[in-house]
C-alpha cells in the first residue's frame, strides 16, 4: 500500500436534540416552556451512531484500520453535568441571542457573550473552543490508539 489512508477515524453524531437551534425550532410558540434537550431528536443520533458502528465492524478494509470515535456520550455528559466542565450556559449559544444564529449570522458585528468558555455552544449549532477541548480530552485515548497503528 504505497499511497492511501491506513488509519481512518470516523466520528459519530452528537445528541442533536441538545443543539440550541433544534430546541428553538421545537419549542417555537411556547416561550415559557423550559429549554432542554429534545430526547426524540437525540435518540435519532444515538441510533444512527449504533448503525454506523455496526456497519464499520462489518467492513472489509484490506490493510486499513477504521476506528469509531464517540462524541455523543461525552457531549451529552457536558450538557447533563455542565458544572463538572465549567459551563454555565447549556441551551443557548454565546453569539447573538444564541437561539437560532449560526455561521454567517455570527460575524464581527454580532453581539457576543463576555466569556465564551462558560458556554457549550458558540452559536446555535457549533460548540465553543472549551467544548472542543473537553471533547478532545475524552477522545484522547482513541487518538492515541490511532497514532500507534
Amino acid at each position: 500500500m504505497a499511497e492511501g489512508a491506513r488509519v481512518i477515524g470516523i466520528v459519530g453524531l452528537p445528541p442533536m436534540g441538545c443543539l440550541p437551534v433544534v430546541i428553538t425550532m421545537k419549542t417555537a410558540g411556547s416561550p415559557l416552556q423550559p429549554r432542554q434537550c429534545i430526547d426524540s431528536y437525540s435518540d435519532v443520533g444515538k441510533e444512527y451512531n449504533q448503525l454506523l458502528q455496526n456497519m464499520l465492524k462489518n467492513m472489509i478494509t484490506y490493510g486499513t484500520k477504521i476506528i469509531y470515535a464517540d462524541i455523543y456520550n461525552p457531549f451529552y455528559d457536558m450538557v447533563q453535568n455542565p458544572n463538572k466542565y465549567g459551563f454555565n450556559n447549556v441551551y443557548s449559544g454565546c453569539c447573538g441571542t444564541g437561539l437560532f444564529e449560526l455561521a454567517l449570522l455570527c460575524n464581527p458585528n454580532s453581539l457576543v457573550c463576555i466569556n465564551a468558555s462558560e458556554y457549550i455552544f458558540w452559536d446555535a449549532v457549533h460548540p465553543t473552543q472549551a467544548t472542543y477541548y473537553n471533547l478532545f480530552n475524552s477522545l484522547r485515548p482513541t487518538v492515541d490508539v490511532m497514532l500507534k497503528l
